[in-house]
């Protein structure tokens, strides 16, 4: 009976291995099989199981841990990024406290630019990235789209959208490609936050900091953009707006002038460490 089961679990510990990195999975089979082994008959099964459920984490904790580490930004490019990042504060601040002096026009136009600063880390982070994995035309390709449409802010999203219009397409159509197109900075922000504080790069601070400014600038476009699709959605697109301007205007100045100053300083690198 003790050498069925020893086959048994065996054989369901070499398939479920298959989910590790192959230079650990012949150690980790005999390790686990020696401990099911050492435990009551009544609560074998019961660590069977335990030890199964845990598997994908620790084969996601090992393959994070094989990945080898990669070089930091130049210092040109890094202080370059972090000028940018500096900038979408300066001009966020700008658009709010010169209105009176400028006009809500000229503001609003300030303050929808203000993502466009993000266009040399977006750039940096996105080139960075396709360079690490292998490079090619495709994967340079989609670093370009990327940093068109996170690194520009609603800038790219209104030129396709127009250029969709010019196609004779309905209005519907229309706002919904410059929806799609708008959301794109406040996803890669959102994206770069969460995967920082995952991965733990950076401080989590930071990283929280850049989840809730993405979080704030995918919703003033849906706000926004709500409020288009008829009078009764008025007070959801506005309560929406005002609650992602609440988040997103502390947080994205927070998170880009700290980001900012550990690029443009050197002492750290919070886009690809």
């Amino acid at each position: 009976m003790r050498e069925l089961t020893t086959r048994f679990l065996a054989g369901v510990l070499a398939v479920a291995s298959v989910l590790l990195p192959r230079a650990g999975r012949a150690r980790w089979r005999e390790e686990a099989l020696a401990v099911l082994l050492d435990v009551p008959t009544p609560l074998r099964f019961r660590y069977a199981v335990d030890t199964l459920v845990k598997l994908p984490l620790l084969a996601w904790q090992q393959r994070l841990g094989a990945r080898p580490a990669h070089a930091p930004l130049s210092r040109p490019v890094s202080a370059f990024a972090g000028a940018g990042l500096i900038g979408v504060m300066v001009t966020m601040v700008s658009a709010l406290c010169l209105t009176p002096l400028i006009g809500e026009d000229a503001a609003e136009f300030l303050f929808l630019l203000a993502p466009f600063g993000m266009l040399p880390a977006v750039a940096a982070r996105s080139f960075h990235r396709a360079r690490r994995r292998g490079g090619g035309a495709r994967r340079h390709l989609l670093a370009a789209l990327v940093t068109l449409f996170a690194g520009t802010g609603p800038v790219a999203a209104g030129v396709l959208a127009t250029g969709v219009g010019a196609t004779g397409a309905d209005g519907p159509l229309v706002v919904a490609v410059a929806l799609v197109a708008g959301l794109a900075p406040g996803l890669w922000l959102l994206h770069t936050g969460v995967e920082a504080l995952v991965r733990g790069r950076g401080p989590a601070a930071l990283g929280a900091l850049a989840a809730a400014a993405g979080t704030g600038l995918v919703g003033v476009p849906v706000g926004l953009h709500l409020g288009m699709l008829g009078p009764d959605l008025r007070w959801l697109s506005l309560l929406i707006s005002a609650l992602s301007l609440l988040a997103l205007v502390p947080s994205f100045a927070a998170w880009s002038v700290w980001a900012g100053l550990r690029l443009l300083t050197g002492r750290s690198d919070p886009l690809t460490r």
